[in-house]
């Protein structure tokens, strides 16, 4: 009884973690989609022109290159400690360890 509550708080606690997460995946879509809006360009466009170096002096560009690296490496990291059910699941039963039950009095 005990576990079953444990996990339901468990459960509920990652839907509301997921429901942030979702919260803030649409906020940051409409304040980008403003963004390029008050530009007057498209996605491709500014990707287009953050990608040539010519646009900016070095120091600019040099900066601009460690933030991308900043941003793709945090990015990476947070993938990364992203728990795949399925795969920890299959790793268990891969072990093959077999369940041992000490008799108690």
């Amino acid at each position: 009884m005990f576990e079953i509550k444990k996990n339901k708080s468990t459960l509920d606690k990652k839907h509301l973690e997921l429901m942030e997460l979702m919260l803030r995946h649409e906020n940051l879509n409409r304040q980008t989609e403003e963004f390029l809006n008050e530009l007057k360009v498209s996605p491709e466009q500014l990707t287009t022109y953050l990608e040539n170096k010519e646009h900016f002096t070095e120091k600019t560009w040099n900066e601009l290159q460690k933030e991308r690296t900043k941003i793709e490496e945090k990015t990476q990291t947070e993938l990364n400690s992203i728990r795949n059910p399925l795969q920890i699941k299959k790793a268990y039963s891969e072990k093959n360890i077999a369940r041992h039950w000490i008799p108690v009095r």
